[in-house]
């Protein structure tokens, strides 16, 4: 007979995964009101502290609502910051050396290349990045190019359709962007390192305006993996 080790999970874990799977699954829907802390901790068979503490872990999840306020009474289910608490978790992995800068660079490679793929124009949104990148150019200006930068590469992927995409690049590239902005105020001549990246940006985009969405996806695989190589200034 085959038994089984006795779970050691905190009670509030357990509950904050029972409330996770009905909020994934629909029972609470977006923007639904969960039940109040003492309705839960009856339904559930717990005290209002573990019912509290459990609520904090689907806050810090970005699953429901209430995690820059005090009281915990009604939260809402929320998606608003799911895609910032996979970043952080993402990013936290990063830091702790759970997954290497290069895998996640790799993963973003292969990822936006297959949705610059899909892409059949460039979107307005890219192309004001584009112009907001070279006069960040023209004043040296690092932070406001790398704003520019992150938010050119996610419309990109998002214009290509796929919103799986577009989100999983858009959380990628938010875990790695710090690194980017690193490397740029650590080299000795930004101006001309910005200008080559700007010069990289208007090719990929070039090549979305003439239909080759290929070899954009090419330029683009160059552009970021060359950014990261050690060679790099």
């Amino acid at each position: 007979m085959t038994i089984s080790p006795v779970s050691r999970m905190p009670l509030s874990l357990d509950v904050a995964q029972r409330l996770r799977t009905a909020i994934l699954d629909g029972t609470f829907a977006a923007d639904a009101e969960l039940p109040t802390e003492t309705e839960l901790a009856q339904s559930f068979g717990v005290g209002r502290s573990t019912i509290r503490e459990a609520l904090r872990v689907l806050q810090a999840h970005g699953l429901i609502s209430g995690a820059d306020t005090v009281s915990t009474a009604r939260p809402r289910v929320t998606h608003e910051r799911t895609a910032g608490a996979a970043g952080l978790a993402l990013s936290t992995a990063l830091q702790v050396g759970a997954i290497p800068l290069a895998d996640l660079v790799a993963l973003r490679v292969l990822l936006e290349a297959e949705a610059i793929r899909q892409n059949t124009s460039v979107p307005a949104t890219a192309r004001s990045c584009l112009a907001t990148m070279a006069a960040a150019v023209e004043n040296a200006d690092i932070h406001t190019f790398h704003a520019a930068d992150v938010d050119f590469h996610v419309q990109l992927a998002y214009a290509g359709g796929n919103r799986a995409l577009g989100f999983v690049i858009g959380v990628l590239r938010d875990c790695i962007a710090g690194y980017l902005l690193d490397a740029l105020a650590a080299v000795a001549d930004p101006g001309a390192v910005l200008a080559r990246l700007l010069a990289e940006h208007q090719g990929i985009v070039d090549a979305l305006d003439a239909g080759e969405t290929d070899h954009a996806a090419e330029l683009a695989v160059h552009h970021i993996s060359g950014f990261y190589t050690p060679e790099t200034p």
